[in-house]
């Protein structure tokens, strides 16, 4: 794919569409809403769940992908739309039967279904895991934060490329009780020491920074 084509791609994509709209509008009452509504699966709009795909994507070009926490495996057909002249072994895991289940119905699709930290995960060039580490999961924020990083080494150990995530940005940002903030800058100085290979990129919103480390 030339940067041309790369460009026009990423700008097709990021434009709504009539679908997009039609998925954005749907409500509990519609039987299409736990298929296709990005609110299920932790997001407001449509566009916005495909650029943080996107986002954790850039420099994909790869044979096979991880996805930690799929959901309803959306990212499965974002990766068959976006990059339909490559063939990925797509692998997936959940914790939450009910959205296996749908990936199942949806794209036709087997995604294991448990706690990743414990499971025996395949290894994959990409680990990406979107929108696992927004909710706090312990008593303390620094427990939370041994628990972030215990949790990307095991995503680096599984992966043989690359790891990519996303997390909440106290920066600037409303504090919502539940959820995990945490300083750009200190995930940044602890990975680099750790990985080397580590970027940042904080070009999404206020809100959300996306993180890949690269095992090379």
């Amino acid at each position: 794919m030339t940067q041309e084509e790369l460009t026009k791609k990423i700008t097709e994509n990021l434009s709504s569409s009539d679908q997009f709209d039609k998925w954005d509008a749907l409500d509990v009452t519609d039987p299409d809403y736990m298929t296709y509504s990005p609110i299920p699966v932790g997001y407001n709009t449509t566009s916005e769940q495909r650029y943080l795909m996107q986002n954790l994507l850039i420099g994909f070009y790869n044979d096979s992908i991880l996805d930690i926490g799929c959901g309803r495996a959306d990212l499965y057909g974002f990766l068959e739309n976006f990059y339909p002249d490559i063939s990925v072994a797509y692998h997936a895991i959940d914790h939450n039967p009910v959205m296996t289940g749908l990936a199942k119905q949806k794209y036709n699709i087997n995604c294991l279904t448990g706690a990743f930290e414990s499971a025996e995960l395949p290894k994959s060039e990409w680990v990406v895991a979107n929108g696992v580490f927004t909710q706090r999961r312990c008593e303390t924020e620094d427990e939370d934060l041994s628990k972030l990083f215990e949790d990307v080494d095991i995503l680096y150990q599984t992966a043989t490329n690359t790891v990519a995530f996303n997390l909440l940005n106290p920066i600037n940002n409303t504090h919502h009780e539940g959820f995990f903030y945490v300083h750009p800058g200190l995930v940044l100085d602890m990975l680099i020491e750790k990985y080397q290979n580590v970027v940042l990129r904080n070009n999404y919103s206020k809100d959300v920074y996306t993180v890949q480390i690269y095992k090379f």
